[in-house]
């Protein structure tokens, strides 16, 4: 329902979302989401903001951050998922350009920390038709299935088995422009281009079942990586800044293509 001919698009059909970008360090992220088909009025547990009081911008950052906290389980009305954890079936992640010489297969991924958002900036310009947001995650933890094989810091890496690696103190700035879809005389948005930086304060690794089980060889390569974690992930930090692009697109496309404006805001 969403897409464009570029050569990094985005497909959104009745299939899983598939998010597919092709470029110098590959990335593909797998969301299990329905389209958006049916318009539905907001569950009246979620805040709402009126655009003519006279604090509606911050008005409208406490909201979402609200309204987000909210998510812990999924709604079904709005075909949400639920973000305590997010599931990912599948996300894999290209070497980078120096220090990651490995492609990264991960499978059965839950994402802890998406609803313990504090929100900076959330908001909408309306003239301009754009989204402007600035987030703050204490900690996002993805636990996955991994398979690996490669080098890191020019070190052999070969396992499969479960992952974990923690985002300490990330932040998220976005510029989200947006287009207008009017259904049954009610707007809707298609966010058809984003805009994210990322940023993080430290990352953990660890990957369990490093070369074929060997503990001394596996404890210590989760050593150098953690050791050198800045090194390590600056090299592939592109990549996820990507997933966390596609994350918060498809999370708002997922939202407004079937909430209309009228029904997010309150006319009173």
């Amino acid at each position: 329902m969403f897409s464009d001919n570029s050569e990094n698009s985005t497909h959104l059909n009745k299939n899983p979302l598939l998010i597919n970008h092709q470029y110098n360090m590959q990335l593909i992220i797998t969301l299990v989401l329905v389209a958006p088909c049916l318009c539905i009025n907001l569950p009246h547990s979620f805040k709402k903001c009126t655009l003519e009081q006279p604090d509606s911008k911050k008005c409208v950052k406490e909201a979402a951050e609200y309204n987000v906290h909210l998510l812990i389980h999924p709604f079904k009305d709005l075909h949400l998922p639920g973000l305590k954890p997010l599931l990912i079936p599948s996300l894999s992640i290209g070497s980078g350009k120096r220090a990651v010489a490995v492609e990264q297969h991960f499978n059965d991924c839950n994402i802890y920390g998406f609803d313990h958002v504090e929100l900076e900036k959330f908001e909408f310009h309306f003239d301009k038709k754009f989204l402007e947001m600035d987030a703050h995650f204490a900690e996002i933890t993805k636990k996955c299935h991994y398979q690996l094989n490669g080098r890191v810091l020019l070190l052999p890496i070969r396992g499969e088995g479960d992952s974990t690696i923690v985002l300490r103190n990330m932040k998220i700035s976005g510029f989200l422009p947006y287009q207008e879809v009017k259904r049954s005389g009610k707007t809707y948005l298609s966010f058809d281009s984003h805009n994210v930086t990322f940023d993080v304060g430290s990352v953990y690794f660890h990957f369990d079942n490093l070369f074929n089980g060997d503990r001394g060889l596996g404890d210590s390569l989760n050593k150098v990586l953690n050791d050198n974690w800045k090194q390590v992930f600056d090299d592939v930090k592109p990549n996820y800044s990507k997933v966390m692009d596609d994350i918060i697109q498809s999370l708002l496309n997922q939202f407004f293509g079937r909430v209309s404006l009228e029904d997010a805001f309150s006319t009173q």
